[in-house]
Parts: C-alpha cells; sequence; structure tokens
C-alpha cells in the first residue's frame, strides 16, 4: 500500500473500531492483528501485502511471540480513540486511551511504520517515548531511532505532506504528462475515496486495487471498499513458527560470521611476521633488555626499518624464530577463518532464499531445519526428508521437523547440555543410569511439542543408555531445570522438576 491506500483504508477502518476496547492482539506474518469487539484490523509492517487490512475475526489463537505477549499486556483495557496517518510516509499512528477507577486517563500511542523490510511496529507512552519495539536498534548504528525511552522520530518524510497529493502515491503510479496529473489532483481535492468503492486497474501487465482511477490505467472492474480492504488469506500458524525459526537462525548466522571476521582480524599478515623475523635474523644474536628495536628490513627495495617489540631477557634469534612460528600460526589460522567465512556465508545467502520464500508464501520447516538449498526456478522441490549431517558432532535424527541430537561421551553429553542447547529445548535421560543426553530442539518455548514425538525422543534416550532391559524410565525436562553436580564430572547433572516416561525399545508409537 501506497500512502493514498493507507489513507483510503484507515478513513474505513476508523468508524468500525472508534470508541471499542482492544480485546486480543494476535501474531500474524510481518505484523499483528488487534480485535475489537466486531471487528479486527491487520497492521502488516514487514511482509507483503504490507498495511492496513480489515481482518476476519477468529476463535482460535495462534502462536504468540514475546513481543506480541508484551503487546497484548500493555494495550489490555484500552480503546481506540483515534486512527491516522500524521506522517506522509506510510505511517499509522493508532491512539489509545483508558479510565482508572480514580478518574485517571492513561494514554498509549501504537506506531506501525509499512516500509516492508525496514518497518517496525513501536508503543509509545504519553510523552511519546518507545517503550517496545518489535525490532530495536543499536547504538553501533549510525542513526538509531529505535532504543528504549528515546523520543520516537518518524523516518524521513519523502514529500508526502509538503509535496502535494500526487506525492501520497507510489511513483510507480502517478502519470508523467501533466494533463493526467491535473485531472489527479482535481480527483484528490474533491475530498476522501476511502469508503467509495474501489476500482480494479491495468497497466502494461501490471494489475493494482486503488481508490481512485489513475489516468493512463485501464479500468478492470468496480470493487466494494470492504472486499478491497478485505486482509487476503494468510499463512497457517505453522508459517508463524517457520518465522520465528528463521528469525531466531538469522541471528545465530550474524553471530557465527561476526566471529569469524574478529577472528580474521586478529590474525597479522604472516609476511608482516617473516618481515620482522628476518630483520631479527640480520642481526647479532643477543640478549636484548626489552622494548621495541629499530632494525633494517633488507627483504623490500628500498630498505624499510621496523619497530620490533622484544621482551625483556630474550635472545634476537629466538624472537626471530617465535615470530616465524607466528607466521605460520597466522597462515593456518587465516586460512581456517576464511574456509569458515565462505562456508557460513553460504550458509547466510541460504537463510535470506529461505526469508524471499517465507515473503511468498513457499517456506516451509523443512527446509529451514533440513539444512538443504533451496530448489532453483523451474526445478522440482527436494524431498521433504532432512539429509542427516555426517560431519555432526552429536547424533542426529529428525522427528517430525524437531531436531534431535546426542553425545556419545561424557564431554560430548556437557558440551551438548550447557553449550548447544537453548534453555527451552527439551532434554531426555534414562533413570538412574549411565547413558547419552538427548535433547529436542525447539525454535522457541511456544511452539508445542507432539506427544507422539515427545515418546520418541525418550525412546532414543533409553536406547542410547547402558540400559540392557526391555523397558524403562525416561526423564525429560526443559534444560532450564539442569544445573552440574557439585563436584562431578563432565556430563554429570541434577535436576527436580521433570516428568517421567515409561518407554520399550520396540515401541512404534
Amino acid at each position: 500500500m501506497d500512502t493514498l491506500q493507507l489513507a483510503s483504508a484507515a478513513q474505513c477502518l476508523k468508524p468500525l473500531c472508534q470508541g471499542k476496547m482492544l480485546q486480543r492482539v494476535d501474531e500474524w506474518p510481518g505484523g499483528v492483528v488487534l480485535h475489537f469487539r466486531d471487528e479486527a484490523v491487520a497492521l502488516l509492517a514487514h511482509r507483503a501485502p504490507l498495511g492496513l487490512w480489515r481482518a476476519t475475526r477468529k476463535d482460535g489463537q495462534p502462536p504468540q511471540s514475546a513481543f506480541v505477549k508484551q503487546l497484548a499486556q500493555r494495550l489490555k483495557g484500552f480503546r481506540l480513540e483515534e486512527l491516522s496517518l500524521p506522517w506522509a510516509d506510510r505511517i499509522v499512528r493508532l491512539d489509545f486511551s483508558r479510565t482508572q477507577l480514580s478518574k485517571r486517563e492513561d494514554r498509549i500511542s501504537l506506531i506501525v511504520e509499512c516500509f516492508g523490510g525496514r518497518g517496525n511496529i513501536v508503543l509509545l507512552d504519553d510523552e511519546a517515548r518507545i517503550r517496545l519495539a518489535w525490532r530495536w536498534d543499536n547504538l553501533e548504528q549510525a542513526r538509531p531511532r529505535f532504543l528504549p525511552g528515546a523520543v520516537y522520530t518518524p523516518a524521513n518524510d519523502q514529500g508526502g505532506a509538503s509535496g502535494g497529493p500526487l506525492q501520497r502515491m507510489a511513483p510507480r503510479y502517478r502519470p508523467w504528462d501533466e494533463p493526467g496529473q491535473a485531472a489527479l489532483t482535481e480527483s484528490l481535492s474533491q475530498g476522501p475515496h476511502g469508503c467509495r468503492p474501489w476500482w480494479r486497474l491495468r497497466r502494461a501487465g501490471e494489475e493494482i486495487t486503488y481508490p481512485l482511477v489513475i489516468p493512463g490505467w485501464d479500468v478492470v472492474a468496480e470493487i466494494p471498499w470492504e472486499t478491497a480492504i478485505a486482509l487476503p488469506a494468510g499463512a497457517p500458524p505453522q508459517d508463524l513458527a517457520f518465522a520465528a525459526a528463521l528469525a531466531q537462525r538469522e541471528a545465530q548466522q550474524r553471530k557465527k560470521l561476526d566471529n569469524i571476521r574478529a577472528d580474521l582480524a586478529r590474525w597479522e599478515d604472516p609476511e608482516h611476521y617473516r618481515r620482522m623475523a628476518h630483520a631479527l635474523f640480520a642481526l647479532p644474536d643477543a640478549v636484548h633488555p626489552g622494548g621495541p628495536l629499530h632494525a633494517h628490513d633488507y627483504t623490500v627495495d628500498p630498505v624499510q626499518t621496523l619497530s620490533i617489540g622484544v621482551p625483556a631477557g630474550k635472545r634476537l634469534h629466538q624472537q626471530a624464530q617465535w615470530l616465524m612460528g607466528q607466521a605460520r600460526r597466522s597462515e593456518r589460522g587465516r586460512r581456517q577463518a576464511q574456509t569458515r567465512l565462505a562456508a557460513q556465508s553460504a550458509e547466510w545467502e541460504r537463510l535470506q532464499a529461505l526469508r524471499i520464500s517465507w515473503e511468498r508464501g513457499t517456506g516451509t520447516m523443512d527446509l529451514l531445519q533440513g539444512n538443504r538449498p533451496l530448489p532453483g526456478p523451474g526445478k522440482a522441490s527436494a524431498s521433504s526428508a532432512p539429509v542427516p549431517s555426517g560431519s555432526a558432532p552429536f547424533g542426529q535424527l529428525w522427528l517430525d521437523g524437531f531436531e534431535l541430537l546426542w553425545g556419545r561421551n561424557a564431554k560430548e553429553n556437557d558440551r551438548l547440555t550447557f553449550r548447544v542447547a537453548n534453555p527451552w529445548d527439551l532434554w531426555f535421560h534414562v533413570q538412574d543410569l549411565p547413558g547419552s543426553h538427548v535433547l529436542l530442539r525447539r525454535p522457541q518455548r511456544s511452539i508445542p511439542v507432539p506427544d507422539s514425538v515427545i515418546h520418541a525422543a525418550a525412546r532414543v534416550a533409553l536406547q542410547q543408555s547402558q540400559c540392557r532391559a526391555l523397558s524403562a524410565e525416561v526423564d525429560w525436562t526443559e534444560v532450564r531445570h539442569l544445573q552440574h553436580r557439585p563436584g562431578g564430572g563432565p556430563g554429570e547433572v541434577i535436576y527436580r522438576h521433570f516428568h517421567s516416561r515409561r518407554v520399550r525399545r520396540d515401541d512404534q508409537a
């Protein structure tokens, strides 16, 4: 939606929701859905179609992210007072109020920036300070706008309010000839267009739904405004789980890339170490009192003088040998880091392709968890069964889209439980007997795990234990309830909050 479409949709939705109390906030791909008494309004800031839409009220509630849960809690008991577009560039503002028993009136505002990948949803207090944001900035960014407690400032005005009504339209919709612009300006000056019929227009193969007829576009059909601003069929709840898992994987991948780049920056150029070593070898071997030593580098033309730090009491040729070893270590470290960087960069590109696939509504959880490349245009999709990684440091299995990992020895158990696992992952272990730590990965805590998957994971824990019986009790709990046994060795844990389940080796359920 451009600003004119947003303004037209707001004109229609405002009388339907104004003065009504907010009852519920739901997650939706790219935004949220606000449920009022008789109406539901979708605010989509990130995923196409962007903008403001009239949603269908539903009784069931999809999985909620942490942001949506906090937003619903803070907006509880508030009524919608105003729905407007006070700024030019696709920024929707919803003002809410609530009257306390003491007659004090609380005010709060919800800002939705419908910018696509740069979009954000922000909750402001009565002083326009940011209390909650969908996407927080950090202080390392050049121009951070979304910081806790900061006064909200809209994005740069791109001419909507000050550049005339034509500036409220997307540039590709505007007529470029003067007669067309004059006709459109006159049509726009006649008043609100939102709750009149909209039009389906077509030009050069492109088709849009717009609140007025644009000169140079062919009219395909006249559409009631209720149909024009109705939210298109959205993604099922599992798409929300896919979006949460994808965001988490992207954050992990960014951290890996930053660490690898830090490793590359830590290793200096190996040739620099060799030059310093050759300069020291050219000097008589002697014990240095410590500090910087100035020596000539004869390996370059013209000869240069290098400042070399030598520890006190160390012989110069001994320091030169250390520098040659440091050059070899630097070469090896840089080579390994570059190999890791290439592999992790390829994984980052795969995640970005998955995001594009999700934007188009074709992303699936098995593609994300299976660690496989996406099929190219015109190619058939790969098998839905994930390909196990032979180089994985742990045992690995996939159960209905959930990743299952287990350690093969005490050190792997310890690393899996206390370094790899998330606090909300599920941990399984056979009761009172030695065995592997079995970890069931969950993208986030709110994603439910089917009982059949829990039963299968418990059976794997039995099979990976030293129990020789046909059946046994298996304990399972969230990783956050585990801690090292005081004075124990690697992989020895204690836990108090847990569930138990008896499973058999030959169970199929």
